[in-house]
């Protein structure tokens, strides 16, 4: 390469000063040309060796990224989706995990409550409520684990109320972005409260009554569900699951909760089904429904345990609950409604069972209701906030009665119905953490009235 532009170089110059030129000039010539070829040469190689040092570097410097890279993936969080706050518009929730591998993550969240009754002060009285701990694993992008541990009023032993239980704990394979199946333990998709029940995440120290009684707090099943969404943000969840048991029933004043199974030793002589659809294509905006059916005696199952209970032989018991529900968010303004009502079928049979039994024994187990129903409307809006903290109060009025229809020749207890009026507001120092201050008006029942403070968390 040297040599040919070497004769490049003559070649040019013999043309530029084809006869003019003298021997000694075309030599002077020669020897000028050469010595700029070699410094040429020298410079090329001094930059070869430039450009193989950078080329050393880069690829060094790209190995310790990626060894940054996989260090903080280890300690990065998987994300699954935060549920917003007071003023959120999701309809399930799970609080945001904290990852202690890239893998493996947990979350929490917790609520410390004081009761001040208002006719009776002895009644008052202060609560670790609960202490929730969240578990999950990923393992592949499709197939994950979600569980969720809580403990209630701080201390758990046989001397005491307190309760440990498991409240979630299912696994789930997404198909695809729009289509997914848990099985296992899950909330059930109902109201607005059951899947979305975090402090930050609900107004008021206490959940809303109609949401407790009528639709149980916090409501699980086992068995098998599928659910979704589609662009037009349609959300849709169906499954078959374990079911209530009527024959456990103690207590008139919530009839679901106190005949719900949370998985325990579940009796699954009966299952049920159910279905849910929320619609959130308008910003803002969430508007849905659910139902949930199926027998509830299990071929006599509690009675064939222990003869010394009823003898509900012959009796299905159909249960059945349904709600629909909506609420609207925007510019400040969280507006809400839900309206759930239950049935109970064969109450006649099931009650003048229990009252041969009761006369037979001394006992006193409540009678069942053939329907119960409630309601609630609820307003909140945030009069100030700055980053990351807000103010909200809100005002909410409910109806409900657990014992609205009884069988022929049983009365319903008065007890069971009240209208209740909750004014309060609540203080967002962050978005996951909330201090709430209320007062609950019982209109039918005033001995029940309080004033209530709480704080309560979610990481």
């Amino acid at each position: 390469m040297k040599k040919t532009a070497f004769a490049l170089a003559v070649a040019s110059a013999a043309f530029v000063h084809p006869v003019h030129a003298s021997e000694a000039e075309l030599k002077a010539m020669i020897l000028q040309l050469q010595q700029k070829l070699e410094a040429q040469a020298a410079q090329l190689q001094t930059q070869a060796a430039e450009i193989k040092d950078l080329r050393t570097q880069t690829q060094t410097l790209v190995g310790q990224q990626a060894k940054t890279a996989n260090a903080m993936a280890a300690v990065a969080s998987p994300a699954p989706t935060t549920p917003s706050p007071s003023n959120s518009t999701a309809v399930t929730t799970t609080p945001p995990p904290v990852a202690t591998a890239s893998d493996t993550s947990f979350g929490g969240y917790g609520e410390i409550a004081y009761n001040h009754y208002t006719k009776d002060s002895s009644r008052s009285q202060a609560d670790l409520k609960r202490f929730v701990i969240l578990f999950g694993h990923r393992f592949t992008d499709q197939l994950s684990f979600n569980s969720e541990v809580e403990w209630e009023h701080a201390v758990t032993s046989a001397n005491d109320q307190g309760e440990s239980e498991i409240e979630q704990a299912y696994l789930n394979y997404q198909f695809n972005s729009a289509v997914n199946l848990k099985a296992g333990l899950f909330l059930m998709p109902f109201g607005l409260l059951n899947q979305s029940h975090e402090p930050p995440a609900f107004y008021g120290v206490e959940r809303n009554e109609v949401e407790t009684r009528i639709i149980p707090s916090t409501w699980r099943e086992g068995g098998l569900g599928l659910y979704g969404s589609t662009d037009a943000g349609l959300k849709w969840d169906v499954g078959v699951t374990t079911g209530f048991d009527t024959a456990k029933l103690d207590d008139a004043s919530s009839p679901l909760h106190a005949s719900h199974q949370e998985l325990q030793l579940a009796k699954a002589h009966d299952l049920a089904a159910y279905a849910a659809v929320n619609y959130q294509g308008i910003p803002g905006w969430t508007v849905g429904g659910a139902v949930f059916s199926g027998n509830s005696m299990h071929a006599n199952a509690d009675f064939k345990t222990d003869n010394t209970k009823p003898n509900f032989a012959g009796i299905s018991a159909r249960v059945t609950l349904w709600d629909v529900h909506t609420r609207w968010q925007q510019n400040g303004w969280d507006l809400s409604a839900v309206y759930a009502k239950g049935t109970i079928g064969d109450a006649g049979k099931i009650d003048t069972t229990v009252q041969a039994f009761n006369t037979a024994t001394g006992a006193n187990r409540p009678y069942v209701p053939s329907a119960f129903y409630g309601w609630l409307v609820q307003g909140a809006y945030t009069v100030w906030e700055h980053g990351d903290m807000k103010l909200t109060p809100f005002v909410r009025y409910e109806k409900f009665n657990t014992q609205s229809k009884m069988p022929a020749g049983f009365l319903a207890d008065a007890a069971n119905a009240d209208r209740v009026t909750t004014v309060g507001v609540s203080f967002n120092p962050h978005p996951q953490v909330v201090c709430k201050a209320d007062y609950q008006k019982f209109q039918d029942h005033p001995k029940n009235d309080r004033f209530n403070l709480g704080i309560g968390y979610m990481f």
